[in-house]
């Protein structure tokens, strides 16, 4: 049994997947006028009307609206859970703009991950309809909540749904605490260092008493104070002219995607704030400042890296790279400079993997990871700005071929014109030499 015969069969998967949506979508269209469609099909699979509700939406806006994702799930290149990423992102858009962001994610579906699928499309979203993009964060906001949900074996999950650039702030100073907390004589892990941290930071006037669990004990484990732990920091990167508001391009929130520009700059020109602000060039990405006052050479060799990767550098991990670990590609034991064209940020996962037997990373120049897995499959990833660069380059080279096809057609146009007037000249010309040979008038 090979790799690729793992493959093969999840590529036949995404074929009959294609294939069910599209007699979903058939049948749907020729009974929903004189059946509830949702819970005949529901009570024939044994399945809810929630399940079927969704399958019905995704085949209706697969086959309708979106022809290119379609098309790939009918191929095999992706299945219907990557499919989805692309209809929830495109939900809201009206059928040409959703027809739009299809276009654009059209050839970057292949080899990519739910997750980077539905990065994708969030960023195609945002270009096509960012007044849109900015209206959806707007009201989004007031919908902001604490929820508590019970769960098995006295257990409980606490959730809050709120603006994500104060979400990744309060985990990153939670995880910057909890790291700095560890030591050889604590005996628990990051995650429930984590979890306690939170707990007894909200319970800070609260006796609820001492728990043993397969961490250890929990005892008193407040919050550090920033003096000790340091400034939890999260990553925005802006573009100039965005920051100096004579545009209004989306921003990057590192490990969350693009967020509105009111949103982008409001973060930026607050000093006192947890957000660090890069700026970057308009035209290709590139990281212009990075909002240090002081610098020491190892900090600033680690910022840049981390301001060039944004995330884990593994294909399809989103993890934002200030919580990930710098690896040297080249080993450093084996000579490998401790430089930013031998560091990669890797999370703490795939660092793991990394040195893995038959695992090999190569780092190009311009920060390319090459990725060969033991079994030979070669994988490559580009820093997020880079990406973004070859985007623009695509969509301009589109532009230059679309007006020199426009002038070539209006030069043919002209030239048609003038030789069908010239041929009628000619005509009458010679009519007008034939009549006076003849007498005729």
């Amino acid at each position: 049994m090979r790799i690729a015969d793992v493959v093969h069969a999840w590529r036949r998967v995404g074929e009959a997947q294609a294939e069910y949506l599209k007699t979903l979508a058939a049948y749907s269209e020729e009974h929903e006028r004189t059946t509830d469609v949702t819970a005949e099909l529901a009570l024939a699979r044994g399945e809810s009307e929630h399940v079927v509700r969704r399958e019905l939406e995704w085949a209706r806006q697969l086959t309708s609206r979106l022809p290119n994702t379609s098309a790939a799930l009918a191929r095999g290149d992706i299945d219907l859970f990557k499919a989805s990423k692309v209809v929830n992102q495109t939900t809201p858009l009206s059928t040409t703009k959703a027809s739009r962001v299809d276009t654009i994610v059209a050839d970057k579906l292949i080899d990519r991950s739910a997750s980077s699928i539905r990065r994708i499309a969030y960023n195609a979203v945002h270009r096509v309809d960012p007044d849109g993009a900015a209206a959806r964060a707007r009201q989004r906001r007031t919908e902001r909540k604490v929820a508590l949900r019970h769960r098995e074996d006295a257990m409980a999950t606490v959730s809050a749904y709120l603006p994500a650039e104060q979400a990744s702030a309060v985990y990153a100073r939670i995880d910057r605490s909890a790291r700095a907390m560890r030591s050889r004589t604590e005996d628990r892990t990051t995650d429930q260092l984590r979890a306690d941290l939170l707990a007894d930071h909200l319970l800070a006037d609260c006796s609820c008493g001492r728990y043993e669990g397969s961490g250890g004990t929990r005892s008193s484990a407040r919050l550090l104070p920033t003096s000790r732990t340091g400034k939890a920091e999260i990553y925005i990167h802006i573009d100039f002219d965005t920051l100096i508001g004579i545009r209004d391009n989306p921003a990057q929130l590192s490990g969350h995607g693009p967020v509105p520009a009111e949103v982008a700059r409001r973060i930026a020109s607050d000093r006192t704030s947890t957000w660090r602000r890069i700026i970057t060039d308009p035209h290709t990405g590139a990281p212009l400042d990075i909002g240090r006052e002081r610098y020491r050479p190892p900090a600033v060799t680690a910022d840049f890296v981390k301001v060039r990767d944004r995330e884990c550098r593994f294909p399809g991990c989103h993890r934002p790279a200030q919580f990930a670990d710098l690896d040297h590609v080249q080993p450093h034991g084996c000579e490998g400079p401790t430089c930013a064209a031998n560091l990669v940020g890797l999370c703490r996962r795939h660092h793991i993997v990394k040195h893995t037997p038959g695992w090999a990373f190569e780092l190009e120049a311009d920060g390319t990871v090459r990725i060969t897995t033991p079994e030979g499959t070669v994988r490559t990833g580009k820093p997020i700005h880079l990406e973004n660069a070859t985007d623009r380059q695509k969509r301009a080279e589109r532009k230059r071929r679309r007006r020199r096809g426009n002038r070539r057609n209006g030069n043919r146009a002209r030239t048609n014109h003038g030789t069908t007037g010239n041929r009628a000249n000619s005509g009458q010309n010679g009519a007008h030499r034939t009549s006076s040979v003849t007498g005729h008038p």
